[in-house]
């Protein structure tokens, strides 16, 4: 076997990934890999004998990641995790949202294989937890989580709250699951029991039987499996308000009241199958579409993007103590990447924070001791001690958090009326109007058979229709736009980014590539192995982001080998330079260098170019290029015909380039705008009457993507990236959003088309009603059959749509970044 890494310039697939290689991509074994990353982990399962994980799938492997877990073994985190330990083994469980596929599965429960102190491992796919036995005395907890991380499976530690949330969640969903298994068990018996009423056989003793089985189960149906529609109207009616859930509960009510006492006074059968089987085929769509992403958590808060512990200096000696027990006073030791947790003051040491996480402005800051630190900085450089001013809760970051639009969980709904809700009052308005006037008139003609046709009236004229279809339809958009990519919260949501006007664009990360990218090289020879090494030492010592790139690069290209450099100097605004054998080696700008300009040099070309030079020799430059997203282009041409559309970011305004163009003028762009700024800004749009969308990738973006009525997160990683948004979009898809508006468009004109047809359905139902002569085996057939073809329209007529959707996309693009 080859254990030589060397390059081609082919463009390939990542062997284990699948993702597309860079320029040049490592060769392994005869096999193309997109990282070294990849590299190590395919080795680690030929070596272990596990060869057969790449035949369950095609392309089954994760980029693995580097993050660490040693906080895991502190105390606090370990007595949270473990479930169970004596002295020969101990027992937890893991999250990984990365599990995907079967191969997964192989891997995950062949752990044993890649570590002996591994008992065994069993995996519940569904749930996406690794539950592990293991000998704790000679494997670490924090080891353990790094080898998952190692192989592409990096847990995810949740913090206590978002512990019990998911806790909470969980019981929620048994709970729907126990109404709906005993909504079906009461619907399938009463329809058995009423067999004899549909076939006209004649057994008054049996009938009785059957009748008050029937009421039976259905008092269970109504009373426990519909019990949510009743404090869910009870709630709306103390706000003054009417929903769709109002006149469906008026049904199910007035079915079951006339039913209840037909049988009890003997006089007839009853609706009970029907009124079952409404509130059956309400709690499916309702598992339906709370059962779409469960494995994805929306609402984050800025803890969540910190670390879960934090290095706390007292004494002279370093303990790890976790987030939430940080108080002011307390002395800190923060790392070289490591973010400020709090408020601070800077003690000792220095260095350079870079607030893009926050601010969205990439620019570095220089730091010196008794200098402010705020929460949400990174720190680049060598380790410092701080000493925390403000408590978590009172830093300068959670003021985003501290707004209504965070505190509120129902923030959004509150200030939306959608299309079921304000079709909901009216039809209740008409419902009533309708049954008085029914009331009245038998009142006058026949009073013998006004109660019968009130009844009927009230029980054939409710929009069960339109509650199942609600569901059904954006159930299966939310569906297909996940196949896509785009992963929706809810159908609210999905329900109001069909109605937006209005599109409102950070720029870095979401309409432009804030990445590393692999350059452009432009030199005039070739570099030596040693010479690439040599660079790749000083990469190491700056935190320039140019610097940080080229690092990666190198990297990539198989050298990584740290040599050591002497005279080393790094120059503000020029760039680095050190010795290495007596050679003096140079990266930085051209004019530094003294390299003649061969043409004029804007602002994308200053910030993005690296020049070498070695000794006295000038070896060329590597262009890093901001790029726009590929498509953005053309998806700003094709929204800005039906869309107003913004700009907002927090770079300088330099940084706007040709995208300037795609907008109205200078007052739909904003540059270094604050995320206290971004959050205010859609807040002005949406008091004057706009229905906003706010597209962004960062946690500055957070505020804005709150406070709109959509907030689509951008990320490369849709598994770990959710600050406050109503739905994730996998960044490379971007460039379809105006075809995902169109898709979630068409699905509000499934539900009234739907609507229509179950109108005309009911005025063929008030037909028999208003004359007082509805029998129940017109009501067994029209109430089901109505809810029947609703769920058909919905589903046929979205996955018709979403097929043709398919088509119109790039299906090598729809496989997610894990």
């Amino acid at each position: 076997m080859n254990h030589q890494s060397k390059i081609t310039l082919e463009k390939a697939q990542c062997f284990h990934c699948g993702e597309v290689c860079q320029e040049e991509p490592i060769i392994f074994d005869q096999k193309d890999f997109c990282c070294s990353g990849c590299q190590k982990v395919y080795e680690l399962l030929h070596d272990k004998d596990l060869m057969d994980y790449y035949t369950c799938d095609v392309n089954p492997g994760i980029s693995p990641s580097t993050h660490q877990f040693e906080f895991l073994d502190s105390p606090q985190f370990r007595n949270r995790l473990i479930t169970f330990a004596n002295n020969e083994f101990s027992k937890l469980t893991f999250y990984l949202p990365s599990i995907h596929c079967r191969s997964c599965l192989y891997l995950l429960e062949n752990l044993h294989k890649l570590n002996e102190n591994v008992i065994k491992s069993q995996l519940n796919f569904g749930k996406k937890e690794l539950t592990v036995w293991f000998k704790e005395k000679d494997l670490s907890i924090g080891q353990l989580a790094n080898l998952l991380s190692k192989i592409g499976y990096e847990p995810l530690i949740q913090s206590e709250d978002e512990a019990t949330s998911k806790r909470n969640n969980v019981f929620v969903d048994k709970k729907l699951l126990l109404k709906l298994g005993i909504a079906g068990f009461c619907t399938g018996n009463i329809m058995l029991f009423s067999f004899p009423e549909y076939l006209g056989l004649d057994d008054p003793k049996l009938a009785v039987w059957f009748g008050y089985l029937n009421l039976f189960l259905g008092s269970i149906s109504v009373f426990y499996a519909a019990s949510d529609y009743f404090s869910n109207v009870w709630s709306h009616l103390k706000l003054k308000k009417l929903t769709i859930e109002a006149p469906v509960l008026l049904g199910i009510v007035v079915g079951y009241s006339r039913s209840a006492y037909e049988i009890i006074s003997h006089h007839g059968a009853g609706y009970m199958d029907s009124v079952t089987g409404l509130i059956f085929f309400l709690l499916v769509g309702k598992w339906f579409q709370q059962k779409s992403f469960d494995f994805l958590s929306f609402n984050r808060n800025y803890t969540s993007y910190f670390p879960m512990s934090v290095s706390k200096w007292i004494n002279k000696s370093e303990i790890q103590i976790p987030l939430a027990e940080l108080k002011v006073g307390d002395r800190l030791l923060i790392r070289n990447q490591e973010i400020i947790p709090a408020d601070s003051i800077l003690r000792k040491g220095s260095g350079k924070l870079d607030y893009s996480f926050v601010t969205g402005e990439s620019d570095f800051i220089e730091i010196k001791e008794g200098n402010s630190l705020f929460a949400g900085g990174r720190h680049t450089g060598e380790m410092i001690e701080i000493e925390v001013i403000k408590d978590l809760q009172h830093s300068q970051l959670t003021q985003l958090w501290e707004q209504n639009s965070f505190k509120n969980p129902l923030y959004k709904t509150e200030n939306w009326e959608n299309f079921a809700n304000k079709t909901g009052m009216y039809f209740t308005i008409l419902l009533f109007t309708l049954a008085i006037s029914v009331g009245v008139y038998w009142g006058i003609v026949n009073p013998k058979i006004w109660s019968n046709a009130v009844v009927s009236v009230l029980i054939i004229a409710c929009p069960c229709a339109l509650a199942i279809s609600y569901p059904f339809a954006l159930g299966h958009g939310m569906r297909w736009l996940s196949k896509f990519n785009l992963y929706f919260k809810n159908t609210q949501s999905l329900e109001r980014f069909a109605n937006i006007d209005t599109i409102v664009f950070d720029k870095t990360g979401t309409l432009t590539l804030h990445k590393e990218q692999s350059p452009k090289i432009h030199f005039t020879r070739g570099l030596l192995p040693e010479e690439w090494n040599v660079l790749y030492s000083l990469s190491l010592q700056s935190t320039h982001p140019l610097s940080r790139q080229l690092k990666k690069y190198i990297e990539q290209l198989g050298y990584s080998e740290r040599v050591f450099i002497s005279n080393f100097k790094e120059l503000t605004a020029k760039g680095l330079q050190g010795k290495w054998n007596s050679t003096l080696y140079q990266i930085g700008s051209p004019k530094w260098l003294g390299v003649p300009k061969e043409e004029p040099e804007d602002y994308f070309h200053s910030e993005s170019r690296i020049y070498i030079k070695i000794g006295d020799e000038f070896i060329g430059f590597m262009d890093f290029p901001w790029e726009n997203r590929e498509g953005i282009e053309a998806l700003l041409h094709n929204l800005r015909m039906n869309y107003e559309l913004y700009l907002l970011s927090g770079d300088k305004k330099q940084a706007a380039g040709p995208l300037s163009d795609w907008f109205p003028g200078e007052s739909h762009i904003h540059f270094e705008m604050s995320p206290m700024e971004k959050m205010e800004f859609i807040q002005s749009l949406q008091k004057s009457g706009k229905k906003v969308l706010m597209v962004g990738d960062g946690l500055n973006d957070a505020g804005a993507l709150r406070e709109a009525s959509v907030g689509i997160a951008v990320s490369e990683n849709h598994l770990q990236f959710t600050p406050a948004s109503d739905a994730i979009l996998n960044g490379k898809n971007v460039k379809y959003l105006a075809k995902y508006l169109t898709f979630a468009q068409f699905g509000m004109k499934v539900i009234k088309y739907s609507f229509a047809l179950s109108v005309i359905y009911n005025l063929f139902g008030l037909s028999f009603a208003v004359q007082g002569t509805l029998s129940p085996i017109v009501a067994a057939i029209l109430m089901p059959v109505n809810s029947l073809s609703m769920l058909l329209i919905a589903t046929l007529g979205m996955n018709f749509k979403g097929r043709k959707m398919q088509n119109l996309i790039d299906v090598s693009s729809l496989r997610p970044n894990n």
